[in-house]
């Protein structure tokens, strides 16, 4: 097949319809126009117009997956789910994140210490529920475990639970005394578990904090 004829689409100039011995084959983009080199009166033949749709399937994935990392940085999973809402294919999506790790875009080792490190500034956190955070991201599980234990050599867990739990305690007991303990005891401790923070780590700290309480 020879292209006849090389046209702007009505609705989007930036796309070009390309037509072949007369009829249409194929719409793409003037990006994927120019990295192909086509000019009229070149020959086409099937496998380089199957080749165009996958690039241009390809591109488009790009651009959607470059649009939802502009709003933050993205696990892996995230992007792949996103494309696949997108109903783009399986190859298409692989390709897509293989591009964008090669480009230094995407990086599930780099993002889980970044989460963590962002989370652990924000308010203090416990190890089981940035565990879970992760993984619900689709962070493989060795890969969180290697950024909690590289963000938990410089962090004292003990240390954030006493944190959030005096802030709780003085929350809680701002106004007036507890009458009942126990139940603050409880409260406490069910806030810390919320928090992420292990019982190795929040029942001793409830005893401290609960300490300063009593008296």
């Amino acid at each position: 097949m020879r292209i006849t004829k090389i046209e702007s689409q009505k609705k989007n100039p930036k796309r070009k319809n390309i037509f072949a011995d007369g009829e249409f084959v194929v719409g793409i983009s003037d990006e994927t126009l120019l990295r192909a080199g086509l000019r009229t009166g070149d020959e086409i033949s099937d496998e380089r117009i199957k080749a165009l749709v996958q690039e241009e399937e390809i591109s488009g994935a790009k651009r959607v997956a470059l649009r939802f990392l502009a709003h933050r940085p993205r696990a892996a999973k995230e992007i792949r789910n996103k494309l696949r809402e997108k109903e783009f294919g399986d190859e298409d999506i692989e390709q897509t994140i293989e591009s964008l790790k090669r480009a230094g875009l995407l990086n599930d080792t780099e993002f889980a210490r970044m989460y963590i490190r962002d989370a652990l500034s924000a308010k203090p956190t416990g190890r089981t529920l940035l565990r879970r955070k992760l993984l619900l991201l689709g962070v493989e599980k060795v890969t969180v475990e290697e950024a909690l234990s590289t963000a938990f050599t410089t962090v004292d867990e003990r240390v954030e639970a006493l944190e959030a739990g005096g802030k709780f305690l003085k929350k809680s007991t701002a106004t007036r005394r507890p009458a009942d303990l126990r139940q603050l005891r409880h409260r406490l401790s069910t806030f810390l578990m919320r928090r992420g923070f292990g019982w190795d780590t929040v029942e001793p700290v409830i005893k401290e904090l609960m300490k300063e309480v009593d008296e």
